[in-house]
């Protein structure tokens, strides 16, 4: 009689993590484009919280926020509290219940500005011409080209359209800016025009 011996063998055991490894390896880009999905979801809503914040600011005081939550001083953060050195009248916030942070980076730059900066002017048909001038815009930095891709779609409906005036990057309510490839940008969004 001879003795069995109880257990795999090596080549089944090679097999068994042949097969998680494919299905691993299946399964990671999913995983990663399920969390980059879900962080470009949350930031559109977070965009769409700061526009109506702005607006109401405007509605209250006539004027457009500065609020750079990395900037401690007075005056820097008038979405949530007005300056005490230097009162906005008609403030009646706070226009926002918490802090907005930069989802592409940890402590990354964000803020709401005010300009007339030729760099924060928008296309916003996509015609070749520029629509406004002064306006309110939210800039967030470290953004990849395809988290700008896919945010420019969510907002104009145009990350599809990669040429032209009406480019998703060049035209309407998001543009790039330091773009180079598939680089690390800043990403501004046009909020509210003045």
């Amino acid at each position: 009689m001879k003795n069995r011996q109880l257990g795999f063998t090596l080549m089944e055991m090679i097999g068994v993590v042949a097969v998680i490894a494919i299905l691993a390896s299946m399964a990671t880009p999913m995983i990663f484009d399920s969390m980059r999905n879900a962080k470009v979801t949350a930031f559109v809503e977070d965009v769409n919280v700061m526009r109506t914040a702005v607006a109401r600011y405007y509605e209250d005081t006539g004027l457009f926020p500065v609020h750079i939550p990395t900037d401690q001083r007075d005056g820097r953060r008038m979405l949530m509290s007005n300056s005490s050195s230097n009162p906005v009248g008609g403030w009646d916030g706070p226009y926002i219940e918490k802090e907005f942070d930069n989802p592409f980076r940890d402590g990354g730059f964000r803020s709401v500005i005010s300009t007339a900066n030729a760099n924060y002017q928008f296309d916003l048909d996509g015609d070749g011409n520029v629509d406004t001038a002064g306006v309110a815009v939210l800039r967030v930095d470290n953004v990849s080209a395809t988290e700008a891709r896919m945010i420019s779609d969510l907002l104009d409906n145009d990350g599809d359209v990669d040429s032209g005036t009406a480019a998703w990057n060049r035209a309407g309510r998001v543009k790039r800016l330091g773009a180079n490839g598939n680089s690390n940008s800043s990403l501004i969004i046009y909020l509210t025009r003045n």
